[in-house]
């Protein structure tokens, strides 16, 4: 998808585009319409139009205790699916009849 989406960019000279820190100053959508207008500014197509979306990230430091927050864009986002504890079997008889018993 994402090599469709270059091929369908209809942005042809990039900018470069410096968005700021998020140092918590303004508040959260702010922030990511920021984020999101910078992305946009060199990736225009119908496949950002319709399937890419916005993740927040917030990584802490233990020593400095800063803190840095992100608005990355994303097209597929993995998921984690949780193993079964147990499941359920099923027996179901199925009788085959031979033309030759009847």
């Amino acid at each position: 998808m994402d090599l469709l989406h270059e091929d369908l960019n209809r942005v042809k000279t990039k900018p470069y585009v410096e968005v700021p820190d998020h140092d918590g100053t303004r508040d959260d959508e702010e922030m990511s319409l920021i984020f999101w207008k910078a992305f946009l500014a060199r990736n225009r197509s119908i496949i950002v139009d319709l399937m890419y979306g916005q993740l927040k990230s917030t990584v802490n430091c233990l020593t400095c205790n800063n803190v840095s927050i992100t608005f990355d864009p994303f097209l597929t986002l993995s998921l984690p699916i949780p193993k079964a504890a147990f499941f359920n079997v099923a027996l179901i008889p199925y009788d085959i009849i031979d033309e030759e018993d009847k």
